[in-house]
């Protein structure tokens, strides 16, 4: 069962919180990252907005989950 993700636009990752893209989602998305790429190291950053660091860290935990 395949599930559409919405906050995947052309050039970028964006959505509205939580509905588009929340904490799950972001780590789905780090996961896939970590398995996609086979770099050893990863550079991740954030703005400003109070979801923005919930966000990374669901998305950092996908990309460790993967080592």
């Amino acid at each position: 069962m395949t599930t559409e993700i919405s906050c995947f636009k052309a050039y970028d990752v964006r959505g509205r919180i939580p509905s588009e893209l929340n904490e799950e989602v972001a780590f789905k998305i780090g996961v896939a990252i970590a398995s996609y790429f086979s770099s050893k190291s990863v550079v991740l950053g954030y703005d400003v907005r109070p979801s923005s660091l919930e966000i990374l860290e669901a998305l950092a935990k996908g990309i460790q989950s993967q080592q």
